[in-house]
């Protein structure tokens, strides 16, 4: 075939050859997208707290696990494995704070393709320094006695 006669073969209809390859591009899509299937499970929340302060507002014991893998794979999940937790360990100052989530999952998770996610996905803590006492010992004069 000549140069330009496989020009002219490729352009030779081409929007059918155009609408012909979204069409196969939508149709994987939606084959691959349609056998994913979700699982929500609540697990228990670590709360890492700061030296120094003390939370003021409610923490949340728990959060809502997102469990998005094949539907032949969702219920081999164990979500009793994986843990929850927050850190605010860094805190440095009063007022409020946000911290991502972070999901720990062990090693056997990643033969499967399998997606995890928290709701929410951020938590937010407002913390106040802790008061501290005077203490007799602290009172050089015995002002305090």
């Amino acid at each position: 075939m000549k140069p330009n006669n496989l020009w002219r073969a490729i352009i030779f209809n081409w929007p059918v050859k155009v609408f012909s390859l979204v069409l196969a591009i939508g149709i994987y899509l939606v084959v691959n997208y349609a056998t994913l299937d979700q699982r929500k499970v609540d697990i228990p929340l670590q709360v890492v707290l700061p030296g120094g302060y003390e939370a003021t507002s409610t923490i949340l014991d728990s959060v809502t696990l997102v469990i998005r893998t094949d539907a032949r794979h969702i219920g081999m999940i164990d979500p009793s494995v994986l843990t929850a937790t927050a850190d605010f360990s860094s805190v440095d100052s009063e007022g409020a704070h946000s911290v991502p989530i972070l999901l720990s999952a062990p090693p056997s998770f990643f033969d499967v393709e399998v997606s995890f996610s928290t709701d929410p996905e951020v938590i937010r803590i407002y913390f106040a320094r802790i008061a501290t006492s005077p203490t007799a010992q602290d009172d050089p004069g015995g002002v305090g006695q």
